[in-house]
């Protein structure tokens, strides 16, 4: 367990348990580990890939993150307005758009995978949502220049994966 995993971070809504994403977290590898394991018997690869999927974009998972995100844009878009330029403004409010869908879909027809795997992919084409927004749900993440999260390799090998070159 991670430490001070129960108490919530200074800068966290009051009712987002870091516990619980941690338990959830815990739970999804154990889940995809056991659907790896299945993946010998398995008579389609893509049934296994599919069940993983599936178990990635749960509701259990996904939702409260994204209606925290859907609830700092409104706040972020107004806040950084002048920054932005007319492109990177309207792309950061389809984005806000998208992350609306998503929760929408989660409120009233969440096993609509389908629906969800299509709001995921399309939502793709408008890059990371804002770091600040991020940053403000998950302090402890640190971020690269181009706003993706710096992947932390356990061995101490700074911000790359396991296995990956430096480029």
């Amino acid at each position: 367990p991670l430490p001070n995993a129960g108490t919530p971070h200074p800068g966290m809504p009051g009712d987002v348990d870091p516990a619980h994403f941690q338990r959830m977290g815990e739970e999804m590898m154990e889940n995809v580990m056991g659907q790896f394991d299945k993946m010998g018997g398995a008579a389609d690869g893509n049934d296994v890939v599919d069940g993983v999927m599936r178990q990635l974009l749960d509701k259990d998972l996904m939702y409260e993150p994204m209606r925290e995100v859907c609830l700092r844009f409104p706040k972020w878009l107004a806040e950084n307005k002048d920054g932005l330029s007319e492109e990177e403004y309207e792309r950061h409010g389809t984005q806000y758009q998208y992350f609306q869908r998503i929760v929408r879909v989660y409120e009233t027809e969440p096993e609509n995978f389908d629906r969800l795997m299509e709001l995921m992919q399309d939502i793709q084409d408008y890059g990371q949502p804002p770091v600040d927004i991020i940053r403000d749900l998950a302090p402890e993440l640190e971020f690269d220049a181009e706003g993706m999260p710096v992947m932390m390799d356990p061995g101490g090998g700074g911000g790359m994966m396991p296995g990956m070159m430096p480029t």
